[in-house]
């Protein structure tokens, strides 16, 4: 039963992946109806993470299923997902469009210059050490990794939530599976 969770997290995180991708294009294309269609996306998602949860219920659980089990469905489904979106971007601010990342950098320097008084006000050091580090996230492998994590937080978020919802606890009179009287 194990192994089936994972290959079915797999294929699911591999279907997952290509709509994290496919937000994340839209949302780099700068193009505001595509940067619109995120929002759509994103409902997508989280409406098939809710299908993709029951279906995973009732196909392989017999129709019961615990509150941690559809939580770390959803989890192990976002973390695959993650990786096929990571190896995406990677590609993608390589590759396709090496100028994303430091333009996605400068962007956030200058909303950082703009509020350098609310920054300061709240002790943060920001010396010239601070925007090297801040430099090196915004590379392709280091900014990859970091939505992995994104993608596993949001996971974490939405499979606690769903899992509220989806699972089922066998009642007292429900039968084992297998055991059937009625012929």
């Amino acid at each position: 039963m194990q192994s089936d969770i994972f290959k079915i997290t797999m294929r699911n995180g591999l279907y997952m992946g290509l709509l994290f991708s496919v937000n994340f294009l839209f949302s780099a294309s700068r193009i505001t109806a595509l940067m619109l269609l995120t929002y759509v996306v994103i409902a997508f998602i989280i409406w098939a993470s809710y299908k993709l949860s029951i279906q995973f219920r009732d196909q392989h659980n017999d129709g019961y299923i615990n509150y941690w089990k559809v939580v770390s469905f959803v989890v192990l489904t976002f973390f695959f997902g993650g990786i096929i979106s990571g190896l995406f971007k990677m590609i993608y601010t390589s590759y396709i469009n090496p100028e994303f990342l430091p333009q996605l950098f400068e962007e956030g320097v200058r909303q950082m210059e703009q509020n350098r008084s609310l920054l300061e006000s709240l002790n943060m050091n920001m010396d010239e050490e601070y925007y090297e580090e801040l430099e090196r996230q915004f590379r392709p492998a280091p900014y990859s990794f970091q939505t992995l994590w994104v993608n596993i937080l949001s996971g974490t978020v939405l499979g606690l939530i769903i899992a509220g919802i989806v699972q089922k606890k066998r009642g007292l009179f429900d039968e084992e599976p297998g055991n059937s009287t009625i012929n």
